[in-house]
């Protein structure tokens, strides 16, 4: 299922929804919808109503005299901003991204739409600037510093890409001498100069992320290895006897293995103490001897326990070195990546209800 609903699709379900649920009651009074700010800045307060909606029934006034529409408004279902309860004599202002015969349309409707059309997508770009947070305060929290000749050249390179991507487009194609400045400008309709500033914020965000992700790995207890990965018990006989022949273990892997970690010899993410069979086999096999094999997900596995590093402690003064001759011999990979968000669940509260109350959503 495409992420996207194009806009015929999403009207097809709107007009299920609309079969499946009962006519409102006929009435003679059109009904009436208006933006949260706007609703709530003209009903705030008014008698017989919580909030300015009606208590007993939580219908918004269908007109400035009071009257009621039977028909349920689309925004009915307490519409409420993240201040709602706030005193009726301090309404909050939401922001407006267009105006549109002299009405406003305002953000929380935008995002509405956004997230009925591609809700596992906006979701997605939640949780990135949630991480992104989460990011920052583990480097603020570790005291991470990144050394400006390093963040000059990461910058430099993420240009460069951009630039390259540039070129390879259909406009740049088009226009051959087109910069990247000009291409920001005539192509995406955006300012030069700020989407740089993006940019640069973004790679050095990126140079935070990998220390503070090996910073955490390093901090636990874990073991580095190399493993081997075949289909079946007869490829894995004829692995042993290559090694038996004397064959490196690395060579081994890059002939026979299945997984892809056989382009670097079979080195995998570090494995942290565990309880499934390769976290055990690699924190009670001698180092350097390989063991198995070993079965899971339906693969055999050969390995070789390389190190079990003793977990580091400090300050980044103490272990920012260390982190960085890490970073040196292997990068970061989307496992460690997936094993140190979810050390951050634990340690750091995410609280999607605001945005949640913003797009009319309950809460689950």
């Amino acid at each position: 299922m495409q992420q996207q609903l194009s806009f015929v699709s999403a009207l097809a379900l709107v007009v299920l929804a609309a079969c499946a649920a009962p006519n409102p009651k006929v009435t003679n009074e059109p009904a009436v919808w208006r933006p949260p700010a706007e609703d709530k800045a003209q009903t705030a307060g008014a008698p017989g109503t919580a909030n300015g909606r009606d208590s007993a029934t939580g219908t918004a006034d269908a007109s400035a005299g009071g009257a009621k529409t039977a028909a349920t408004t689309p925004d009915s279902k307490a519409t409420r901003s993240a201040t709602s309860d706030a005193p009726a004599n301090s309404v909050p202002t939401e922001p407006i991204v267009a105006m549109v015969a002299g009405k406003p349309i305002y953000v929380s409707e935008l995002l509405s739409q956004w997230y009925y059309l591609d809700t596992v997508g906006v979701r997605d770009h939640v949780s990135n600037l949630a991480v992104g947070r989460i990011l920052l305060a583990e480097a603020s929290r570790l005291r991470v510093t990144i050394d400006a000749d390093r963040s000059s050249t990461a910058y430099e390179s993420a240009v460069a890409a951009m630039e390259n991507e540039m070129k390879n487009s259909k406009a740049g194609r088009k226009m051959p001498n087109l910069t990247l400045d000009s291409y920001v400008d005539r192509v995406m309709g955006l300012d030069p100069i700020r989407y740089r500033e993006r940019l640069r914020d973004d790679t050095l965000r990126a140079l935070l992320g990998d220390r503070v992700t090996r910073a955490w790995l390093l901090q636990q207890e874990h073991a580095e290895l190399h493993v081997l990965v075949v289909s079946n018990e007869d490829e894995v006989k004829a692995a042993q006897q290559d090694l038996a022949e004397g064959k490196s273990f690395e060579d081994v892997v890059r002939a026979r293995s299945i997984d892809p970690s056989k382009e670097v010899g079979g080195r995998i993410t570090p494995i942290l103490r565990g309880s499934t069979p390769l976290s055990k086999a690699a924190f009670d096999a001698p180092l350097g001897v390989v063991g198995g094999p070993i079965t899971a997900s339906g693969a055999w596995l050969l390995y070789r326990v390389d190190a079990r590093p003793q977990p580091i402690e400090g300050d980044w003064s103490r272990i920012g070195p260390l982190v960085e001759d890490s970073l040196k011999k292997r990068p970061v990979d989307s496992l460690e990546g997936e094993q140190w968000h979810g050390a951050m669940a634990e340690r750091y509260e995410v609280d999607l209800k605001p945005f949640l109350d913003l797009v009319r959503e309950p809460t689950r």
